[in-house]
């Protein structure tokens, strides 16, 4: 055995000596072909050696060398929802572009629900696709199931949601990547960062370190390590170090440990966090026929303003979700195994907005069911997300509680669900940009800033992404305030007041949702967008056409007017007539149901000359129309919060944190004021998720006023 080991060391060496000879011979001879060969060399099984500590050091030289030694502006490191939007801002901005990622095959993969968008959240898409981002487009080439939420309610709230092939959507999603300009792929776990001076007082980052011993050199970089930061499995007893599982495998992506590490170093506050996915299940084992099917909106409304007129990819495939619901027997196995859940099912680090379906049934008592909705994965799988399921009991508990369910009594398990542990950063540590304060050159970026969910994810990619290339470029730093977008209101909520539990976004959360709507979102950025260098001229001028033909519909609006006694024998006004007063089309758009057709089909039989107003223009035209009275109102009432500084209003020690008292308020919000008591508005403004939207109403409901800034 010993001769046969040492022949074996000979050979190794030999071949170890022949293939670094050839590989600097080519080198030299032939610099075209470095890339190439470097990647063919140690594409083979002797790179992997155990016992090649040296072999590893001249890999990473070489690799480092040939690849990427000072070619790189910018450094992603993760190649999730954030890390592609990161990568691709930066990339625009004109700045080299690296995106570094375990494994290229899962770029772009819908670890949990596949879905994106809705309340709020589908606010934020649209933002990012205003500022030329990748997600809106690619859920508009890989969404088999789209509907507008809240549609009965107010333009402002109305929330797109699209369900998605989750593997068209990753193929869709690797395609963009893999062929944006300024960017390259580069697989790898990044272990360190590389910095001057760590301990001086202004030190900066110059790269990261890989676990193969790479080093990769650039003066920005953007971490957006998802639940992958010492990440933690848990189902039922067992533990396991894991980032995430592999979709529908047992096999898992291993954590980021020394990454972590390095961010301790800079004695960053660090905590941890938690979330979960439900199980999968298979399709062939649900009767269908019993449960409530819920079918797509048709015409379904794109994400992307780039495809208002084209529309989505498989508008002629779309498919149906069903609903069912939990009963008192499913809440009775919850409550009978919860000792089977591991502690952190059971603690407070959970998102408060996607809880567990333990969580729910302990926090809602009461309650007799929970909607559970049956989301299809794709086109040509049987697998099926239930959505509103999640919960880390033991593989036969799980299963358990499946088959309580109406519906799915016979329903076989695909892969359990789980939970993941993680660590994430105060986002107080980081500027506006999403730039750390203690490091210049490193941003944050997704859950590792303590938010939860693929959308607020990549707003912070885009803007973290955007900045990293910006400082590369030398342009002007990007920051967007609370009163031009939701992204806005994230990234201050987030580095004002941080987060200690995972951040949600909701409308509610937006003292200036009047005028922050989905339809609106490209006329509010595309244009700041293309002044910071983000988004196409080509872009820019689609979307001042768009503002032209809106501004020219409510300019008509506005110009035509009859008196009243006119309208009403042409329309349905909603009220009795008591006058003659002239009316606007604006103001008669503002009265109750009134549809635009309806009120261009007078106009249009007055005055033949007026166009309809463009398909592209209609949605912002009608809530421009609605609101326009509510918005000045909006901005008077901001604004004179702003100019007051009434932080020293008290708030009475009687007053009751209920919704019937203060229904405008989240739950979240009015437990948060319950358990702290603040005596005045500027103690409860330091609380963590009270928003400056819900101090405004609070304002309002201890003083009695309607508007804040009417004269006494």
């Amino acid at each position: 055995r010993m001769a046969s080991t040492r022949m074996g060391a000979s050979v190794w060496r030999q071949c170890a000596v022949a293939s670094l000879s050839l590989m600097f011979f080519a080198i030299i001879l032939s610099p075209s072909s470095k890339e190439d060969l470097v990647s063919r060399t140690f594409s083979s099984k002797f790179a992997k050696h155990s016992a090649m500590p040296r072999m590893a050091a001249v890999r990473s030289e070489i690799v480092s060398r040939a690849n990427y030694g000072g070619l790189a502006d910018v450094i992603v490191v993760g190649g999730g929802h954030a890390g592609c939007e990161a990568a691709t801002a930066a990339a625009r901005t004109g700045a080299k572009t690296i995106l570094l990622t375990q494994r290229e095959d899962t770029i772009g993969e819908m670890s949990c629900n596949p879905s994106i968008g809705g309340i709020g959240k589908g606010h934020i898409v649209r933002e990012i696709d205003a500022l030329d981002g990748v997600m809106g487009k690619v859920i508009d080439e890989a969404g088999i199931h789209f509907r507008i939420l809240n549609q009965r309610k107010g333009p402002a709230v109305h929330g797109p949601r699209a369900q998605a092939d989750r593997d068209l959507y990753k193929a869709a999603m690797r395609k963009e990547i893999q062929n944006y300009p300024n960017l390259e792929v580069v697989e790898g776990s990044a272990f360190d960062i590389i910095m001057d001076d760590p301990q001086g007082d202004s030190p900066e980052i110059h790269g990261v370190v890989t676990e193969d011993g790479r080093e990769i050199k650039a003066n920005q970089v953007v971490i957006t390590t998802g639940t992958f930061l010492r990440g933690k499995c848990y189902i039922g007893s067992d533990i396991y170090s894991a980032g995430r599982h592999l979709r529908d495998s047992a096999e898992v992506e291993p954590p980021s440990v020394g990454l972590a590490q390095s961010l301790e170093k800079l004695e960053l506050k660090m905590g941890r966090l938690k979330t979960g996915t439900p199980p999968r299940i298979d399709g062939r084992t649900i009767d269908w026929d019993i449960l409530e099917p819920q079918g797509s909106d048709f015409p379904p409304h794109p994400f992307s303003f780039l495809n208002n007129e084209k529309g989505v990819a498989l508008k002629d495939k779309l498919i149906k979700c069903f609903r069912t619901d939990t009963n008192e027997k499913t809440h009775q196995v919850v409550r009978e195994y919860a000792h089977l859940l591991p502690e952190v099912a059971t603690g407070n680090s959970g998102p408060r907005y996607c809880p567990s379906l333990y969580k729910k049934v302990v926090r809602f008592p009461d309650r007799e069911r929970h909607p559970v909705w049956l989301e299809p994965e794709g086109l040509s799988t049987h697998v099926v997300y239930p959505n509103g399921l999640s919960g880390p009991y033991p593989e036969e508990i799980q299963e358990k509680i499946l088959r309580s369910i109406r519906g799915l009594e016979k329903v076989e398990i695909i892969r359990p669900g789980y939970d993941v542990e993680y660590d994430y950063v105060d986002p107080r540590a980081l500027k506006h940009t999403l730039e750390c304060k203690k490091l210049s050159g490193l941003y944050l970026a997704g859950q590792i800033c303590g938010t939860t969910g693929y959308e607020e994810a990549a707003a912070q990619g885009i803007v973290a992404g955007a900045n990293a290339g910006l400082r590369a470029v030398r342009k002007p730093e990007l920051i967007i305030g609370r009163n031009e977008a939701y992204i806005g209101v994230l990234i201050d909520d987030l580095v004002t007041k941080g987060a200690d539990e995972p951040y949600r976004m909701f409308t509610s959360r937006a003292e200036h949702r009047l005028s922050l709507r989905a339809d609106n979102a490209d006329l509010r950025l595309t244009s700041k967008g293309n002044k910071a260098g983000l988004v196409s001229d080509e872009r820019l001028i689609l979307t001042e056409e768009r503002r032209q033909e809106v501004e020219k519909s409510l300019e008509n609006l506005r110009r035509f007017k009859m008196p009243i006694s006119k309208w009403g024998s042409r329309l349905d006004v909603g009220q009795k007539v008591q006058h003659n007063q002239a009316k606007s089309a604006l103001d008669i758009l503002a009265m109750g149901d009134i549809t635009l057709d309806s009120v261009e089909d007078v106009m249009i039989k007055d005055e033949p000359d007026i166009k309809p107003t463009p398909s592209r223009a209609r949605m912002t035209v009608l809530a421009e129309s609605k609101y326009s009275s509510l918005i000045e109102r909006q901005q008077r009432e901001v604004d004179a919060w702003e100019q007051r500084e009434l932080g020293w209003v008290r708030l009475p020690p009687t007053i009751k944190y209920t919704h019937e008292e203060l229904p405008t308020l989240s739950n979240e919000e009015l437990e948060k004021l319950s358990r702290a008591r603040p005596a005045t508005l500027g103690e409860a403004g330091a609380i963590q998720g009270i928003t400056p939207a819900s101090l405004l109403n609070l304002y309002r409901h201890v003083t009695g006023r309607g508007v804040i800034g009417r004269k006494e």
